[in-house]
């Protein structure tokens, strides 16, 4: 008898986060959806082996970093990457059915990706309206939906509108309509995603903190062929000015050229953890 699979993913319905796992692991009855509150209550259980493949978001095209995400895959936890997905990102604004003809709402809920990827758009219509951060934008369709005492937006997507029965105010609010955000599925076993393109991370520090090694660091690459795409500085959480560098290469049939590049950053001296090779939706 075939088991199911458990897959995790940042809740409540309606989620970003559970359109990208179900994006991935489709809902044919072979697997068991499991949603959590937060990103760290999705990076615990991933951590403690509680089920499969949990998904994460970590990176937007207007918020940057997912700095949880980051802080837990750098710091706290050791689960490989086995894949990730971009999905296009489109706001609304969402009202309690019972208050579409208030003039002036007290409160706009959003998750803090959310609130930062419209910031335009709420400095342009809604300047001093308190904005309150959210775990999701679901959650935030959620808290309009079931309180009606004050005045209150939600920005989120169509899918919470329809499941929490909220009425449209605008729609395409983000500052970019390019808006865009990459999920990451954690796993111990390899997947299986119809992608020709190949990506690894990769967590270096450099001997003494010098950051100058960086340049070493990219010169392997060169000399490799092989294209980084994206760094980024994390604190090493020792003292101020210390630093270890996540670091996302593609590499699409360079396998080799990938384990190569490992030796040879750590004949640098540099402390090196590979994080995952995996297909990119």
């Amino acid at each position: 008898m075939h088991t199911k699979r458990h897959i995790g993913y940042l809740g409540p319905n309606g989620t970003f986060t559970e359109q990208a796992a179900k994006t991935v692991f489709k809902e044919n009855g072979s697997f068991d959806f499991n949603m959590y509150d937060t990103i760290r209550d999705c990076l615990f259980a991933a951590n403690d082996k509680t089920l499969d493949y949990m998904v994460v978001p970590i990176e937007n095209s207007i918020g940057g970093s997912v700095s949880t995400t980051i802080d837990w895959l750098v710091h706290e936890i050791c689960v490989p990457i086995q894949g990730d997905i971009h999905l296009p990102i489109s706001y609304e604004l969402l009202t309690n059915n019972s208050q579409v003809n208030i003039a002036d709402y007290e409160i706009i809920y959003g998750h803090p990706q959310a609130l930062k990827q419209c910031a335009h758009y709420l400095r342009r219509c809604y300047e001093g309206v308190d904005l309150q951060p959210t775990e999701s934008s679901a959650m935030a369709a959620q808290i309009v939906a079931e309180n009606t005492e004050r005045p209150a937006l939600a920005i989120a997507n169509r899918l919470t509108r329809q499941i929490y029965d909220l009425t449209v105010i605008d729609t395409g609010i983000e500052n970019n309509l390019e808006n865009t955000t990459r999920f990451i599925i954690l796993g111990d076993e390899a997947i299986d995603l119809p992608s020709r393109t190949m990506k690894s991370t990769m967590v270096v520090s450099f001997p003494g903190n010098d950051l100058m090694v960086l340049r070493k660091v990219l010169g392997v690459f060169q000399t490799l062929s092989l294209s980084p795409l994206k760094i980024e500085s994390i604190p090493m959480k020792r003292k101020l000015g210390e630093y270890v560098f996540i670091i996302d290469l593609d590499t699409t049939d360079e396998n080799k050229a990938y384990k190569q590049a490992c030796d040879d950053i750590r004949a640098l001296k540099c402390e090196l953890r590979h994080l995952g090779t995996y297909p990119s939706l």
